[in-house]
C-alpha cells in the first residue's frame, strides 16, 4: 500500500460525533441521490436521508449486519475510516454501513428494543482511524482498496465512477498516465480493468446528456461494457480511445436509439415502444452485423433485433446446410454400426442427445418465480372474511355468500360450483399475485408446465374474473382480464396478454404479462401483495414444494401452550391413529427429499410416509396448513377424501382447534352426510360453524344458509341431509 496511506491517528469517539458521507459512492447512482456540497454535508435532513439510503427499506441493506452485532457484538476488524471535521466531529470515509448499523441499534436500544450482545457502551466509544491527510485523492484509495478489490465489491458503476472521480482532474494533462499507474498500483488491478471502465462510464455519460438521457438504469453498465469492448462496434462508431468519445455522432444517437424505448407519434396518440437491445449479448451479436446496413434497417423497421440478424445473413444458411447434410450422413452410418454400440457409449450418446434438443427451438412457457411478497393483514387479531361477492368467475354470476363464520361448510351435488368457489376465495386472498392464480390452473388440469397458447384457448377474450369481499373489515377485490396490448410490437409470435388487478383498501395494483410463442414472457408489476396468508388444499392437486413450506411454517410457529405445531400435528397422529408414532420428519437423502415417520413399531428403520396409506398423508397434510396460514384462510376441498369415516369426528374437532389456535378461517367443501355431521357433532363450537348449500338451478348458481346450532339441531331432530334437504 501506498506509504501515504498510513498517515492515520487512531481515536475513539461518541458516535453521535460520526457523520455518514453523503455522497458514497455505494448509492450515487440512485436516481434520488443529490450531490452534496461540503457546507452542507452535517446538515440533519441530510444525514436522514443518507442513513436512508444506506439501510434501505425497513433496514433491508443492513439486516446482515444488525444479526451479526445482536449475535457477535461489535468487532473491530475492518477499521472505520473517518476524516476530521474540526469541532470534534468526523466524516466517515470507510465503513458507512458499520456506522449505519450502529446508529439504527442506538436508536433500538434508546426505545427500548433487545440489541443482543451489542454493548451498549459501544455508542460512547465508537473506534476508528482518522486520517490527517486531507487528500480527496487518497480518501478515494482508500475506498477503492474495499470495494473494488477487496472482500466488499460494490456494483461495477459504481467502481467505475469512483476511478472516473480519481482521474477526471488530470483528463487531457501529462499526469493523467503516471495517476492511472499509481490507482492501479494502489489498487491492484490492471490497467485494461480501469480502461474498460473508463470507456463504458464516458459512454454513459454521453448517454445521460442524449435524448434518452432520463432512461438510463444502472443496471444496464453490463450493455455498455459490452459495447465499448467490441472492435466492429468502436470502429462503426469511429470510437477515439484518447478522448473516451465516439467520433461519429449519428451512428451514436443510432446506438442509443436502439437501447433506449422511443415514443412515435399516431393518430395524435404517443405510444412508447421497448427497446430494440435490452441484454449485453445481444450487444455481442450486434457486432456480427454492425456494418450491414440492410440488416441495421430492418431492425429498426420491425423494431426486433432478432429479425436484423436474421437479415443480417450472420446465421450462415449454407454453413448450416452443410453442418446439417454432414450431420444426417453421421447418424446413418451410426446406424450401420449399432451393434457395436456398448454400455459405456451411452453416456456419450445421452451428452449428444441433450445437445441436439437444446439446438431445437422450444416453445416459450408460463412458468415464473414468485419473488418478494408482502402481506397486508399477518399481524394482530384479523377478522377475517365477513362476505364475499363473485360478479363473475365460470358458474358465478352475482353471487354472495354473508355471515361468513370461523368454519364455512359448502354442500351440494356435482356441478354446484363447490370446487370453483373454493379457487374464488383463494384467489381473492392472493391479489395481484398471478404467479399463484397460473400455478392453480396448471394444478387443476395436471400440467407440468403452462403453454402459453394452451392458456390462450383456455380464456375466452370477453371471459373476466370479478371477485369482491370484506376482510377485516376492509373492502377488497381483484378482476382479471385477457387483452391485446397497445403497447407492444405485434411481432409473429406475440399472444395474448393477461391483467389482474387488485384493491384493497382503495390502494390498487396492477400485474401484467404478455405471452408470446417463443419469446419469453414479458411482466409488468409495481409489487405483489397477498391479502393475507393462505393455502388451498385439493385431493386432485399435489405439489410437494408447497407441502415443504407448510411443514417448515410448522417447526417454527406455536401454540399459546407453547407446543409447535408439528407437535400438535403429531400428537394428534399418534393419539388418535397410530399410538407408535413419536414423530414425522423431513429428510434429504441421496438428493431426494421425503416425509420420514419415527415409529416404535420397528426397530431396524423408520418407513416414509406414503407406507402408512393415503388418509394419514392426507390428515397430515391439511392439518400443516393451519399454521402455514397464520391470521390468515385455509380452503379445504372434498374434506373427507381419503379419510375414514371413523375418525371424521376427531379430526373435524382438531380441525376447529387449529383454526382458533392460529387464528385461521376455513372454506371446506364436503360430498359426505358423516363429514358435516361430525363438524356439529364433535362437541365444539357450533356457534363458529356455517353451512351452506349450493345448488346449480338454470346455470345459475343459488345457497342457501344455516347455521351451525340450527344445523345440529336439525341432524339430531329430523335427520337433515345439507346435501339436498334444506328448504326454503
Amino acid at each position: 500500500m501506498n506509504e501515504e496511506l498510513k498517515e492515520t491517528r487512531k481515536r475513539s469517539y461518541n458516535l453521535k460525533n460520526i457523520y455518514l458521507d453523503p455522497n458514497n459512492y455505494r448509492f450515487v447512482d440512485d436516481k434520488k441521490y443529490v450531490k452534496i456540497d461540503d457546507n452542507s454535508l452535517l446538515n440533519d435532513k441530510v444525514q436522514k436521508r443518507t442513513r436512508g439510503f444506506i439501510e434501505g427499506n425497513k433496514r433491508e441493506n443492513i439486516k446482515d449486519l444488525i444479526s451479526s452485532f445482536k449475535a457477535n457484538g461489535f468487532m473491530d476488524v475492518d477499521v472505520i475510516q473517518v476524516r476530521d471535521l474540526g469541532n470534534n466531529r468526523y466524516l466517515v470515509i470507510e465503513g458507512n454501513r458499520r456506522v449505519a448499523t450502529l446508529k439504527a441499534l442506538q436508536e433500538d436500544e434508546e426505545k427500548g428494543f433487545d440489541i443482543g450482545n451489542l454493548n451498549p457502551e459501544i455508542f460512547k466509544k465508537v473506534p476508528f482511524e482518522i486520517h490527517d491527510n486531507e487528500s480527496k485523492e487518497k480518501h478515494l484509495i482508500i475506498m477503492g482498496l474495499k470495494h473494488i478489490n477487496g472482500n466488499k465489491k460494490w456494483s461495477a458503476i459504481n467502481q467505475a465512477q469512483l476511478i472516473y472521480d480519481y482521474l477526471k482532474e488530470y483528463w487531457q494533462a501529462d499526469e493523467y498516465t503516471p495517476k492511472e499507474t499509481k490507482l492501479c498500483d494502489s489498487l491492484g488491478i490492471s490497467k485494461q480493468k480501469l480502461r474498460n471502465s473508463q470507456r463504458a462510464y464516458h459512454l454513459i455519460l454521453a448517454y445521460k446528456k442524449s435524448d434518452f438521457g432520463d432512461q438510463f438504469e444502472s443496471e444496464n453498465y453490463s450493455i455498455f461494457e459490452e459495447i465499448t469492448k467490441r472492435p466492429n462496434i468502436k470502429e462503426w462508431l469511429e470510437w477515439d480511445d484518447d478522448s473516451y468519445q465516439a467520433l461519429n455522432k449519428n451512428n451514436l444517437h443510432r446506438l442509443f436509439s436502439w437501447i433506449s424505448k422511443t415514443e412515435e407519434i399516431e393518430d395524435e396518440d404517443g405510444v412508447e415502444r421497448e427497446a430494440i437491445i435490452t441484454k449485453s449479448v445481444e450487444v455481442r451479436d450486434l457486432a456480427l452485423f454492425i456494418k450491414n446496413e440492410q440488416a441495421l434497417k430492418e431492425m429498426e423497421d420491425s423494431r426486433s433485433f432478432a429479425r436484423g440478424l436474421v437479415a443480417s445473413g450472420e446465421i450462415d444458411k449454407q454453413s448450416y446446410d452443410k453442418t446439417m447434410n454432414e450431420l444426417s450422413k453421421t447418424i446413418d452410418k451410426l446406424v450401420t454400426y449399432k451393434d457395436r454400440i456398448d454400455y459405456e457409449d451411452l453416456e456419450q450418446f445421452n451428452e449428444m442427445k441433450n445437445k441436439i434438443l437444446d439446438i431445437i427451438p422450444k416453445k416459450s412457457s408460463l412458468n415464473m418465480a414468485l419473488g418478494n411478497v408482502s402481506i397486508s393483514f399477518e399481524h394482530g387479531k384479523i377478522k377475517h372474511f365477513d362476505s364475499i361477492t363473485i360478479a363473475q368467475y365460470k358458474l358465478f354470476k352475482d353471487f354472495k355468500i354473508d355471515k361468513l363464520n370461523r368454519i364455512n361448510i359448502f354442500a351440494g351435488f356435482n356441478n354446484s360450483g363447490k370446487s370453483s368457489l373454493l379457487e374464488a376465495v383463494y384467489f381473492l386472498t392472493k391479489q395481484n399475485d398471478i404467479v399463484s392464480f397460473l400455478e392453480i390452473i396448471k394444478l387443476r388440469n395436471k400440467l407440468k408446465s403452462l403453454n402459453p397458447t394452451w392458456v390462450n384457448k383456455v380464456f375466452d377474450k370477453n371471459e373476466i374474473i370479478d371477485i369482491k369481499g370484506v376482510f377485516n373489515e376492509v373492502n377488497t377485490s381483484i378482476y382479471f382480464n385477457k387483452f391485446e396490448a397497445s403497447s407492444i410490437d405485434k411481432k409473429d409470435d406475440y399472444i395474448a396478454s393477461y391483467s389482474l388487478k387488485s384493491t384493497i383498501n382503495d390502494q390498487t395494483l396492477d400485474n401484467i404479462i404478455h405471452t408470446f410463442g417463443y419469446e419469453t414472457l414479458r411482466r409488468e408489476n409495481e409489487k405483489v401483495v397477498h391479502l393475507c396468508s393462505s393455502i388451498l388444499k385439493s385431493p386432485y392437486f399435489y405439489n410437494f414444494d408447497e407441502i415443504k413450506e407448510t411443514y417448515s411454517k410448522n417447526t417454527i410457529y406455536k401454540s399459546d401452550e407453547g407446543k409447535t405445531a408439528i407437535r400438535l400435528v403429531v400428537e394428534f397422529l399418534k393419539n388418535e391413529i397410530d399410538s407408535t408414532i413419536e414423530d414425522v420428519r423431513l429428510t434429504d437423502i441421496e438428493d431426494v427429499e421425503r416425509f420420514i415417520v419415527d415409529s416404535t413399531q420397528f426397530s431396524d428403520k423408520n418407513l416414509e410416509i406414503t407406507n402408512y396409506g393415503e388418509g394419514l398423508q392426507r390428515i397430515f397434510e391439511i392439518a400443516l396448513s393451519f399454521a402455514f396460514a397464520r391470521n390468515g384462510v385455509v380452503c379445504i376441498d372434498e374434506f373427507e377424501t381419503a379419510i375414514h369415516y371413523s375418525l371424521l369426528v376427531k379430526f373435524t374437532k382438531f380441525i376447529q382447534q387449529l383454526a382458533d389456535r392460529f387464528n385461521v378461517q376455513v372454506f371446506l367443501t364436503s360430498h359426505s352426510k358423516e363429514c358435516i355431521d361430525a363438524f356439529v357433532n364433535n362437541e365444539y363450537r357450533n356457534d363458529e360453524i356455517s353451512a351452506y348449500y349450493l345448488e346449480n338451478v338454470d346455470s345459475t348458481i343459488k345457497t342457501k344458509f344455516i347455521s351451525g346450532v340450527q344445523l345440529k339441531y336439525y341432524i339430531n331432530n329430523i335427520g337433515l341431509d345439507i346435501r339436498g334437504d334444506i328448504n326454503e
